[in-house]
């Protein structure tokens, strides 16, 4: 290695990618905000399933309230394209804050004071669905605003960095004890005071460019149409949605499903088993992401981005062939690292590679689909793994991305994006 390498080598160790976004104030105060905010759904997403069945003590309760958040999402963020173009991201991203945080807090309040209607959980948790579906799509085009094109991969990888740490690590061991201490309720109102909290960083965020309303003439939903029309144009866009689609079929039902339902059956193994599977794989989705934030965008992208779904299938197939502990650690960490790099990758070329006027409107589509598609998912792999057996259900699934994915290389027009710039 020449003197040059070395020190450029050393010099990119001694300052990682993901460092380099939070020289901007903006992105600090956006990330600061953020964190906390993914702190506390962290520690709700413990509370809820507590509060949900001391309302109703049945599993029809959980599985309604997973539905009517779902289908409340998958329309608002469809709009949160047009929305962010409308009224700008930082507009949107502040209105979501406001709204959850009412929600939350007035849940909570209502249940301390046991006069909570079970109604108006359902009808509050719809809300706050939708509103998280509006602010995510916001949140990813305000990072494409307030970060330099050279940073956006790295920009991109903190979210796979921090989003497990607060919501799948430090949130939901915060929110059990706060469950077994002080009840459910208390964590609803705790999460409340973190959106307030996302709400404050977000007013010290300096302006955004402007909104783009008065290049769009036409109501929401025609300018909502005209999103999946831009995708269909595009048709590196539409494979890589597809593609995408594939994966959320093929992994996410089969492994989520069908790995704790093997683990649960096997006397040898248990919760704690399956606690340590989870572990894993926020280890690996930290690493994949730190592994990759240090890459720029070129013409290998588009590249790696389906090699990282086609990992993702891969992953399962030695759990489809041995059911033990071992090849389930080894897959966790291989989904989740597979699935950080393409959501790095995945989000710096929606920021990089697509006109400015429809950033917004793409994260939203994306959204959008992992709402439906995650849900048809899990379906299927009930319904197949009830026909034959769970480790076929695996192979299946694995050798369905396997194949279909890279497949979709083979189309020349899958392969080229027309130009890696944003207007």
């Amino acid at each position: 290695m020449t003197r040059e390498r070395r020190s450029a080598l050393l010099t990119r160790i001694g300052r990682p990618a993901q460092l380099q976004p939070f020289r901007e104030r903006n992105f600090r105060y956006l990330w600061a905000g953020f964190a906390v905010s993914l702190l506390g759904d962290g520690m709700m997403f413990v509370a809820l399933p507590w509060l949900v069945l001391s309302l109703s003590d049945t599993t029809t309760a959980l599985a309604a309230i997973g539905v009517v958040m779902a289908v409340t999402a998958l329309p608002a963020a469809i709009l949160a394209g047009t929305w962010v173009n409308r009224y700008g991201a930082r507009r949107v991203m502040l209105a979501g804050d406001l709204l959850r945080a009412g929600i939350l807090a007035s849940i909570g309040l209502l249940s301390l004071t046991d006069s909570l209607p079970t109604w108006y959980l359902y009808v509050g948790l719809a809300v706050f669905s939708a509103a998280e579906a509006a602010f995510v799509p916001a949140f990813n085009t305000m990072v494409q605003s307030l970060v330099r094109a050279e940073h956006l991969v790295g920009a991109n990888s903190v979210d796979q960095i921090i989003r497990p740490l607060m919501w799948r690590l430090i949130g939901p061991a915060l929110g059990g004890a706060l469950v077994a201490r002080s009840g459910a309720d208390w964590v609803f109102v705790a999460d409340a005071l973190t959106f307030v909290v996302s709400f404050g960083f977000l007013l010290g965020v300096g302006a955004e460019r402007g909104p783009l309303e008065q290049q769009e003439p036409g109501s929401l939903l025609a300018q909502s149409v005209d999103g999946f029309r831009y995708m269909w144009r595009q048709k590196w866009l539409l494979y890589a949605f597809a593609a995408g689609a594939v994966t959320v079929i093929c992994v996410m039902g089969p492994w989520n499903v069908l790995v704790p339902f093997i683990l649960h059956g096997d006397a040898a193994h248990g919760a704690e088993t399956y606690g340590l599977v989870l572990a894993v794989g926020g280890v690996g989705q930290i690493g994949g992401a730190i592994l990759v934030g240090g890459r720029s965008l070129d013409r290998w992208t588009l590249l790696w981005l389906y090699l990282a779904w086609g990992a993702m299938a891969g992953g399962l197939v030695g759990f489809a062939f041995d059911a033990s502990l071992v090849p389930a650690l080894i897959g966790s960490f291989v989904i989740n690292a597979a699935l950080a790099v393409s959501a790095v990758l995945w989000g710096a070329l929606l920021q990089s590679a697509v006109s400015r006027a429809y950033v917004a409107r793409m994260f939203g589509i994306d959204w959008a689909l992992s709402q439906v598609l995650v849900p048809i998912s899990y379906s299927l792999t009930g319904a197949f793994a009830g026909i034959t057996s769970t480790g076929t259900t695996l192979l299946v699934a694995a050798v369905g991305g396997l194949i279909c994915v890279p497949a979709v290389l083979v189309v020349r027009q899958a392969r080229h994006i027309p130009e890696m710039r944003n207007p």
